[in-house]
């Protein structure tokens, strides 16, 4: 199972253990919005804790008898009193009015590449910087399980990071603003895991939980994803190794997708949007073409190639500028060029222009 299938698949209550990988409180609010129940499985007395916290419906040991089992289950599903049609369509109705349930939350934007190295930690980077200069509340997370830079790429000290907010959230010690780095330029930074190796120690849904709490604290949560999205296999335990990137874009609000400026890049960023499908759906999608250079390509003919699959909210032509790779070698910030290149795209992340934001569901 993956988190879309808990989601659209038709049942009763969904059993699920406290080690699964995406399961996370707004996972469980979702499944119970939809006149769902949810009963947590534990082997450990943290996992009861754990599932307790995440607001399930009942908890059992793993090692309870079938009888136990069946018992609990038929136990909630009687709990089902309402037509779960007529729930869902009362759900929609609380969404769009704004239930007791829910917090009004940031806008979430998920920063990633259509292939690696092409730039998506640099625009994660220039975009906070612009929107920091617009006064606007914005965090910068780096999410990336594969090749996780942005405190590198600001010189910035590794700890503390997405885990140990991930950690403080999970076992409530401490306060996940505490976790955040605060840049001399005006926005947040929270850095991802030191050590890729670290995701397999986590539960990678606690970095949703973690980004869902920032969003209630920041007016813009910048989550910079890794170019891996590929779909599990059918059966496969979790979300996939790479499954973190299809979290953060199954909560996302925007999407902004980095390419390269050739025909190969612009072909990988179709087959990364075919990837995604079911997670970007119809997002506000903008994509920056990145790296390049007047005269080298047609910036028209990569524009119509790009409309003529896709519909973005915005396509920006980023410079190439060879002072980067120095700003990044001493840590410092994009250059202005960069910048003032992503301020078309900031306007369309900053302005609503009718949409209504989707929000995230808080747990108890």
């Amino acid at each position: 199972m993956h988190p879309e299938q808990a989601l659209e698949e038709s049942y009763d209550v969904l059993v699920i253990d406290d080690i699964t990988s995406f399961l996370s409180a707004r996972l469980v609010k979702q499944v119970q919005r939809r006149n769902r129940k949810v009963l947590g499985v534990f082997e450990e007395p943290a996992g009861e804790l754990r599932l307790q916290k995440l607001g399930v419906n009942a908890v059992l040991p793993a090692d309870a008898d079938p009888a136990t089992f069946v018992s609990s289950i038929v136990g909630l599903s009687a709990e089902r009193t309402v037509d779960e049609e007529f729930a869902e369509l009362i759900a929609d109705l609380h969404g769009e009015a704004g239930s007791p349930d829910e917090v009004p939350t940031a806008r979430v934007v998920a920063v990633g590449a259509a292939g690696g190295g092409i730039g998506a930690t640099e625009v994660a980077v220039g975009a906070a910087v612009e929107l920091a200069n617009r006064g606007v509340r914005v965090c910068l997370v780096d999410a990336d399980d594969v090749a996780p830079a942005v405190a590198q790429r600001l010189n910035l000290p590794l700890h503390p990071n997405l885990r140990t907010a991930m950690d403080y959230l999970l076992h409530d010690t401490g306060s996940i603003a505490d976790t955040l780095h605060r840049h001399r330029d005006g926005f947040a930074v929270l850095p991802g895991l030191p050590n890729v190796r670290d995701w397999a120690d986590v539960l990678s849904g606690g970095a949703i939980d973690v980004i869902a709490e920032l969003a209630t604290l920041s007016d813009v949560v910048l989550v910079n994803i890794s170019s891996m999205v590929e779909q599990p296999a059918t059966g496969a335990r979790d979300e996939g190794r790479f499954g973190v990137a299809r979290l953060v874009l199954g909560i996302a609000t925007d999407v902004v997708l980095v390419a390269g400026p050739s025909p190969m890049a612009i072909g990988r960023l179709i087959e990364w949007l075919a990837d995604t499908q079911g997670l970007v759906g119809d997002l506000p999608l903008h994509i920056a073409v990145n790296r390049f250079e007047d005269g080298l390509f047609a910036k028209g003919e990569i524009e119509q190639e790009i409309r003529r699959v896709v519909k973005p909210g915005s396509v920006t032509f980023l410079p190439h500028d060879p002072k980067l790779a120095k700003a990044a070698w001493e840590g410092t910030l994009p250059t202005a060029s960069l910048i003032r290149a992503l301020a078309r795209a900031v306007d369309e992340l900053t302005a609503t222009n009718g949409r209504s934001v989707r929000r995230l569901r808080m747990g108890s």
